[in-house]
């Protein structure tokens, strides 16, 4: 790049709100760091990159929020249980683990007869009540994180997880042949 092309360019301006996220930034940074690290055990270099991941959301969304402590704080919570959802996945057990066999665990065709069952008690189930369980049971979801996926109240959210649960136990059961 020649020095005329460079004297040429110009810095667009800052969005509106910005030194205002900046002032956040300087003041949250660390509770938001000290959350993210001591009591999610988020790494320090990841819980950084989540922290700025959650600044980026919040400098996108900043007209939407009413509370910006509040959102700040709930945001790097969920992002870092997140981050252990998706790497916690990622992690191998040691050589010792997988050596040793656990003589209580179910067969193979148990398993697989059990994962069908799971599979079909799931696809009798309303689509709402589907992605209820999915997002408590396999994402890990607490009940107000459901309901905040849902748009409803937590106290929702539990009647419908409990709602959904307690259906998906009786299909399971006739699936099963067993009629109480």
């Amino acid at each position: 790049m020649t020095a005329a092309t460079h004297q040429n360019f110009v810095l667009p301006e800052p969005p509106k709100g910005y030194e205002r996220v900046e002032e956040l930034y300087r003041l949250y940074f660390n509770l938001m760091l000290y959350l993210s690290s001591q009591r999610f055990k988020v790494p320090e270099s990841d819980a950084e990159s989540l922290i700025h991941e959650v600044f980026l959301t919040f400098l996108a969304n900043s007209s939407d929020v009413r509370d910006p402590r509040a959102w700040l704080v709930g945001s790097i919570c969920h992002a870092s249980r997140h981050y252990w959802r998706m790497n916690g996945r990622l992690e191998s057990m040691s050589d010792e683990v997988l050596e040793q066999a656990d003589p209580s665990a179910p067969g193979l065709a148990e398993t697989v007869a059990t994962r069908i069952s799971v599979q079909e008690t799931l696809s009798r189930l309303h689509e709402k009540c589907r992605h209820t369980l999915s997002l408590k049971y396999f994402e890990g979801c607490s009940a107000i994180e459901v309901a905040r996926e849902l748009d409803t109240t937590p106290r929702y959210a539990e009647k419908l997880i409990h709602k959904c649960l307690k259906r998906a136990h009786k299909i399971y059961l006739d699936l099963k042949g067993n009629k109480r």
